[in-house]
């Protein structure tokens, strides 16, 4: 049975039903705002208690496609939002891969230093060495020449005197 047949819509007159309750024609205007023009049906009005079933057919029509539509946007809205999570999911998967990248890069970096430091003390201890086996062999040429410079310079002394 068609629903707009179902109810005797004129048996009731405006006084029966309070304002503001479901079923008023204050809440019916706020539901025909929702549903848009209603160029359609009754001559551009808003069906009331007393139209044809035909204006309250095409009035339910409308108000399925509005329903239709209110759900396909809540449809492409969860769509979006799906993937708005993934992509903040793979931000902070990336974020985490190049946090854990920095954190290997860092600890070679500090492997590098210690080694350097390491072959930079090995290399200041040769060089320490190198420097006091010079200072060495500085001070024992320098006892060669004082040692050859006084002995010949004695005989070369006596001998021009003989």
């Amino acid at each position: 049975m068609d629903p707009a047949k179902k109810f005797s819509w004129e048996s009731l007159s405006p006084l029966d039903v309070p304002v503001g309750e479901p079923g008023s024609d204050a809440q019916l205007s706020k539901v025909l705002r929702l549903v848009g023009p209603l160029d359609d049906i009754g001559g551009g009005q808003p069906p009331t208690r007393r139209s044809s079933p035909q204006d309250w057919s095409l009035l339910i029509d409308r108000v399925r496609h509005a329903a239709t539509h209110a759900r396909e946007v809540e449809a492409q809205a969860q769509e979006q939002e799906q993937r708005v999570q993934e992509l903040l999911e793979r931000a902070r998967e990336d974020l985490k891969l190049a946090a854990e990248r920095v954190r290997a890069a860092e600890a070679r970096t500090a492997d590098i230093q210690s080694r350097a430091d390491v072959l930079l003390n090995a290399a200041d201890e040769r060089v320490k060495a190198a420097e006091e086996r010079a200072r060495i062999a500085e001070e024992w040429l320098s006892r060669v020449y004082d040692t050859i410079a006084n002995e010949f310079s004695v005989e070369a002394a006596a001998k021009r005197t003989a």
